[in-house]
């Protein structure tokens, strides 16, 4: 039961990755509008979340981690990926919820005391450009 488990994380580890380097080739390519569907689908696809219902549900960071098994190396990087998806859009309510799921989820890792991320910092201090934009 524990290998499965551990596969399953790192499973999801895996994908999230894969996820965050397509998403670093369409922010090159120049279509950023397209971040947000290919994240949304690709998460629909893969792991049944709906991004939007997830966020606006009650603690989603504990079904991420007892429903899905993240492990706070795989919080990080969805993290990132709702920051990236934080910079791909022009609507302002779903720019601060995406904004504040990427902060819950790095008060949650802090209150862990789990290790910081280079990308953390540099996140945390882009974050507050995107949430005064009007």
């Amino acid at each position: 039961m524990e290998d499965y488990i551990l596969r399953e994380i790192n499973r999801i580890g895996e994908l999230l990755a894969a996820l965050l380097d397509k998403i670093g080739l369409l922010k090159r390519s120049g279509t950023p509008e397209r971040i947000r569907t290919a994240a949304k689908t690709e998460l629909a696809e893969t792991l049944d979340i709906d991004i939007d219902t997830l966020l606006c549900g009650p603690d989603f960071i504990a079904r991420l981690t007892d429903e899905y098994g993240f492990s706070d190396e795989n919080l990080e990087k969805f993290a990132e990926l709702l920051f990236d998806m934080v910079a791909a859009t022009d609507d302002s309510d779903e720019r601060l919820r995406l904004a504040a799921g990427v902060g819950a989820i790095y008060s949650h890792l802090d209150a862990k005391k789990a290790p910081a991320s280079l990308n953390r910092y540099y996140i945390l201090k882009d974050l507050d450009k995107y949430i005064k934009e009007p």
